[in-house]
């Protein structure tokens, strides 16, 4: 990376490879040590981010893996390929069960902050709720007019958030599995969500470029980010919700103030050409994973904030 495309604040902390296929998502373990990462390589592999290896891979899967997730308590990892749901235990066991039901392509999964269920959207415009205790489907969510790209559950629990190639985000109630309130500004695709730490605030990335702000508890728009000049394909709020990070595929990564909105650092990154792909804030600390090389190695970078407050 030439040093003049890093911004001021950031030090490189690790450059991890290990394939030559795009990585699709990001994902930390609650310990803020191990991450996790899905490829179209048809693997997730699991990081040490301190130490900078490769942990193990987790493997059996017969096509691309579109995303990965790490439950709060850091007992499992789930993961998406074709219209299965994997669960891998994390206690390191390469072991995983499946889930089945959905009829189409998974784009994405969540759990539960109790991490005792596990939801899967896909390409057939539903949602489904797992029981990770006894691996069977809860509950479908119908609603959308476009498959499922993204999905988050408030820090509660009782909030299904979902955004869909419809161009809308839903609001669902987890117990009922009824649509609370159906969030309507993007005009493209919506391809990833992230809450503040809080769960006041949602951020929502598109296809359309732009990044929209909302305040959760009544659907209002708050602002939106439009210095983006394509598809936003990646969005995450820092640990202590004063930064929001934003990936497009222009080939930047911006950061942004939560309290005034204003961009304070521009980090180069070449995108692949899939509308996936990953970015990760630590959980506790000043550091984040971000993709480098069209989206072929991860990059961990510790951050100077004092650089932007």
């Amino acid at each position: 990376m030439k040093s003049q495309a890093r911004p001021a604040g950031f030090t490189l902390r690790h450059t991890l490879k290990a394939n030559n296929r795009a990585i699709t998502r990001l994902a930390w373990a609650p310990d803020g040590i191990q991450l996790a990462s899905a490829s179209y390589d048809q693997s997730v592999r699991i990081w040490d981010t301190e130490a900078g290896i490769e942990l193990r891979e987790l493997y059996g899967y017969s096509g691309s893996v579109f995303t990965v997730v790490i439950s709060q308590d850091g007992r499992f990892a789930l993961s998406a390929s074709k219209n299965a749901l994997k669960v891998w235990d994390m206690s390191g066991e390469n072991r995983s069960r499946t889930l089945r039901g959905h009829a189409d392509y998974i784009y994405a999964v969540a759990a539960t902050p109790d991490g005792r269920y596990a939801l899967s959207g896909a390409y057939d415009e539903t949602i489904r709720i797992w029981n990770l205790e006894t691996d069977t489907e809860e509950k479908v969510l119908t609603g959308h007019k476009g498959r499922i790209g993204c999905l988050v559950v408030s820090p509660d629990g009782q909030t299904v958030i979902s955004g869909a190639a419809d161009s809308t985000i839903k609001l669902w109630d987890f117990s009922t599995g009824q649509t609370k309130q159906t969030l309507s500004a993007h005009h493209g695709e919506v391809l990833d969500l992230a809450l503040s730490p809080d769960g006041h605030l949602l951020a929502s990335a598109s296809h359309d470029s732009d990044v929209h702000l909302w305040q959760i508890e009544n659907g209002t728009l708050i602002t939106s980010l439009t210095n983006h000049t394509k598809p936003v394909t990646a969005v995450s709020f820092s640990a202590d919700g004063q930064l929001l990070a934003t990936k497009s595929a222009d080939s930047t990564v911006c950061f942004w103030r939560s309290d005034t909105w204003e961009m304070v650092a521009n980090l180069e990154e070449s995108h692949s050409k899939f509308a996936f792909s990953g970015l990760a804030f630590h959980p506790t600390k000043p550091a984040i994973a971000t993709l480098g090389e069209k989206d072929k190695t991860i990059r961990v970078w510790d951050l100077d904030m004092t650089q932007w407050f």
